[in-house]
């Protein structure tokens, strides 16, 4: 455990000085570096991961033989991010895709908006999957190095789902300075935002870790990652976008990282606790 709070430690320090050098240079969310940030952000922790690894002869295993698992890893995002609608549906007004077909209409015209509904559903869907197993897994791969990877090789004596506690934590928290200078995912609540964020992160850590065992390697979460960064908007797109009693924008209610999507996160982990019981100490299986 010394071993992964100082990883802990070292991560966070470097994460948020890199951070604050961006932010204090004038950076944001619209800012033209914030792509190439964001590539640096999410590698501090497998470069992190990786130093580490090699000095204590850890062997990481980032790469396995393709199986049913990877499948898996690449579609429960999507599962997760549609199914968010549904229990999003009392939490705000549906409006379907009228912002797709306002956003299409003004890029190509008349013609694309009027395609149907279910055309601009596969392309939304396509164009998320193929994010997610390609650019976005590089670009999730340096985080799994150190959450799904080192420090899961040293928590898990604890036991799963301590150690999915553990880790869910630490996660959310290295988001914190994104979510509260920036407004990363919360732009209107960015305090409540870095609370949602921890939850968020607790509540997909089981999950992660439970398709880094079954996969047998760091690419399952990391695909899984990619993925879900991709299509976690989707929800986004299909509702009003109401104001709250204080007249802001309410994101905290709406999709994955809202509070419908907690309930579709904590229903899938009350399911994964038949596959993993709290007695189990080693892995996932």
């Amino acid at each position: 455990m010394k071993k992964a709070d100082r990883a802990l430690t070292i991560t966070l320090a470097l994460s948020w000085a890199a951070f604050a050098v961006y932010y204090l240079g004038g950076g944001g969310l619209k800012s033209p570096w914030f792509l190439a940030f964001s590539l640096i952000y999410m590698w501090i922790p497998g470069l992190v991961a990786l130093l580490l690894a090699r000095r204590e002869g850890m062997r990481l295993r980032i790469f396995s033989k393709p199986n049913r698992w990877w499948l898996a890893a690449w579609l429960l995002p999507l599962f997760f991010s549609l199914a968010s609608i549904v229990t999003s549906l009392p939490l705000d007004s549906y409006v379907g895709l009228a912002q797709v077909r306002q956003a299409v209409a003004a890029r190509s015209g008349a013609e694309g908006a009027s395609l149907p509904g279910w055309a601009l559903w596969a392309a939304l869907i396509v164009q998320g999957l193929l994010a997610g197993a390609t650019i976005n897994l590089l670009f999730a791969l340096g985080e799994e190095l150190m959450w799904r990877g080192y420090l899961w090789e040293h928590t898990r004596e604890l036991g799963f789902w301590p150690a999915s506690l553990q880790i869910g934590i630490a996660w959310g928290l290295w988001h914190a300075p994104l979510v509260y200078f920036l407004g990363y995912d919360y732009p209107a609540h960015r305090l409540a935002g870095v609370f949602m964020m921890v939850i968020f992160t607790t509540l997909l850590t089981p999950w992660m870790l439970y398709l880094r065992e079954r996969g047998g390697s760091i690419l399952p979460p990391a695909l899984f990652h990619g993925t879900l960064n991709a299509v976690a908007g989707l929800p986004l797109l299909v509702f009003a976008g109401g104001a709250d009693i204080y007249g802001r924008k309410n994101d905290l209610l709406v999709g994955v990282l809202g509070l419908g999507g907690f309930v579709v996160l904590a229903l899938a982990n009350l399911y994964l606790r038949r596959l993993v019981p709290l007695e189990a100490q080693e892995s996932a299986g």
